[in-house]
């Protein structure tokens, strides 16, 4: 009963939510690579499912690389997992340029008129914003595939002197290289979201996966001239912290 009521507060199909439980037991090491993972019947009873689900989870599991399954002898973690890269999410301008500059560029749309920022930033802001932006919605790659989806406002004037750079590349290394002396702000903040339809179809997910949204904006002095909204996949982003660098 206990179980059923936690299934019951997802709407996602059972099947997904038991995959996702098996999943999470492959990656936190309790069924560690090459072990032979308990018989259909004992996760059956002691995850409250009929067979058919384990067996559709098993199935997804098997796609992903994390298990195979032998006729007669049961079904086995596989010895080598398949590697997702990770990109380190950045926690202040510096880092923000490097990620930037490890990342490729497809345009997915630009607006042929200047556009005004969003009324609300989704973070606090107390800067002026009332110039003219650039809009890009973009797509940012590595070897890897899409990491990164990303709706870009970029002060018209800027994006106007710097316009093929831009085309081409992330916006980050731009102003940094012609005007990073000149920042006079910079912040961001992290949120988890689901992914809505354009992101999920650039960056190869399902509508309503989890992603890691950015919001950043930066300041040249008291104007916001950049102001950016980013969506990356959750499995395949990381964040890393010196919990003594303070002290």
């Amino acid at each position: 009963m206990a179980a059923a009521k936690l299934y019951a507060r997802s709407p996602q199909p059972l099947y997904l939510q038991i995959a996702a439980v098996f999943r999470s037991n492959i990656h936190s090491r309790h069924w560690r690579p090459g072990q032979q993972v308990p018989p259909l019947e004992t996760l059956v009873e002691q995850y409250g499912v009929a067979r058919s689900t384990v067996r559709q989870a098993f199935g997804l599991l098997e796609n992903e690389g994390l298990i195979r399954r032998a006729r007669g002898s049961g079904t086995f973690v596989n010895e080598a997992l398949p590697h997702t890269p990770t990109l380190l999410i950045p926690k202040n301008w510096e880092e923000t340029v490097a990620l930037s500059n490890q990342l490729g560029t497809v345009s997915l749309m630009e607006s042929s008129a200047d556009t005004a920022l969003p009324d609300n930033l989704g973070m606090p802001c107390d800067q002026a914003r009332d110039g003219r932006f650039q809009y890009l919605r973009r797509v940012h790659v590595t070897d890897a595939g899409p990491f990164c989806y990303s709706e870009v406002y970029l002060d018209s004037g800027l994006f106007r002197r710097h316009r093929t750079r831009i085309r081409s590349s992330t916006v980050a290394p731009v102003l940094d290289q012609f005007y990073g002396t000149r920042i006079t702000q910079a912040r961001q903040v992290l949120n988890v979201i689901e992914a809505g339809r354009e992101s999920a179809e650039a960056l190869h997910i399902p509508v309503s996966a989890p992603v890691a949204e950015l919001r950043r904006y930066a300041c040249i002095g008291n104007r916001v001239v950049y102001f950016a909204r980013l969506e990356f996949p959750f499995q395949k982003i990381r964040m890393e912290f010196d919990l003594l660098a303070t002290r």
